[in-house]
């Protein structure tokens, strides 16, 4: 077991339960550098939701990584994988329309 790796998971598990409640987008890069009319066309607890979800997964990749259950190779690429499509998902999902 790597604990490094599973402090990392238990870190980010952390830092996303105050964002399924639509709490800490301050916490979300960018968001605050937004003018009130471009933040009036984000829905902010749909970006905060899908952001604690991305998260949540990368922890649960990071888990298996350090409980050997899958190589330390793959545990990156799943990772990566994980952050690049939640990064893109939220970008669809959080627009109002």
């Amino acid at each position: 077991m790597q604990m490094p790796v599973l402090l990392c998971a238990i870190l980010l598990i952390v830092i996303s339960i105050p964002l399924y409640f639509g709490k800490g987008s301050n916490m979300i890069a960018g968001y605050n550098d937004l003018s009130q009319v471009d933040k009036e066309k984000i829905n902010r607890l749909r970006l905060c939701r899908m952001l604690a979800i991305t998260l949540d997964i990368t922890a649960i990749i990071l888990i298996l990584g350090a409980y050997s259950i899958i190589s330390m190779n793959d545990t990156i690429i799943l990772g990566v994988i994980t952050l690049i499509l939640g990064t893109i998902l939220s970008n669809v999902v959080s627009k109002n329309k």
